[in-house]
């Protein structure tokens, strides 16, 4: 019993080792597939390649797309021309623009435009706005006013040292004058330009002096 039990484990072992090394190789099981489409390409890495495969090329790739990565489209440049006062003027220099091969869009925007500064007396009951302009009168000031709610306008001035200096004299009279800046609402025009050359647009801004070119983000 003894002897049949040892040649029961040497057996098992040897069918160990059998089954250990009784397998194929890699590149037999690799060979072994099915061979792929006569279209299809079977990946290669750089270091498979070797000096006479495509991968030869993978500095230049690497050099040429360090300064500008792939897909990098040509840079858009954007300016804006204005601010026209008048319609027209704008229109004409679109016109000339378009003349000279360069596309351009149109719009319109309202801005607000000081205007002058405005010398006045807040709001006082009617009696002491009547008190006020019987001194007003005495003291020879003229363009004065009543308004409906019983404040007294002294005056509008386009320069605000011409309106310090009036509601300085004002102030000898013993009033104490407030300066409220004026402002008027005016539609201006622009031109939107992309890939603009600037210097096309010297002698549009020498015939407008009032217009300037402004660069802008692109959208």
């Amino acid at each position: 019993m003894r002897y049949v039990i040892y040649m029961l484990v040497v057996a098992n072992c040897l069918y160990f080792a059998w089954n250990m090394t009784g397998d194929a190789p890699d590149a037999e099981v690799v060979h072994a597939l099915p061979p792929l489409p006569p279209e299809v390409r079977s990946l290669t890495t750089v270091q498979e390649g070797g000096a006479g495969s495509d991968s030869a090329n993978v500095s230049d790739l690497e050099k040429l797309t360090a300064g500008q990565p792939p897909g990098a489209g040509v840079p858009l440049s954007c300016h804006a021309l204005g601010p026209f006062m008048v319609a027209a003027e704008m229109q004409a220099a679109r016109d000339r623009l378009g003349e000279l091969g360069f596309e351009s869009q149109s719009r319109s925007s309202d801005v607000q435009k000081q205007i002058g500064y405005w010398v006045y007396l807040p709001t006082l009951g009617h009696e002491q706005a009547l008190q006020v302009v019987e001194v007003l009168k005495e003291n020879r000031v003229k363009d004065y006013f009543v308004g409906a709610e019983d404040f007294v306008s002294l005056g509008i001035f386009r320069e605000l040292a011409s309106a310090n200096k009036h509601s300085e004299r004002i102030r000898e009279l013993g009033f104490e004058p407030l300066i409220e800046s004026r402002y008027s609402t005016l539609t201006v025009h622009w031109l939107d330009l992309e890939n603009f050359d600037v210097s096309t647009a010297r002698p549009i801004l020498e015939k407008y002096p009032d217009i300037r070119l402004q660069e802008l983000a692109c959208r």
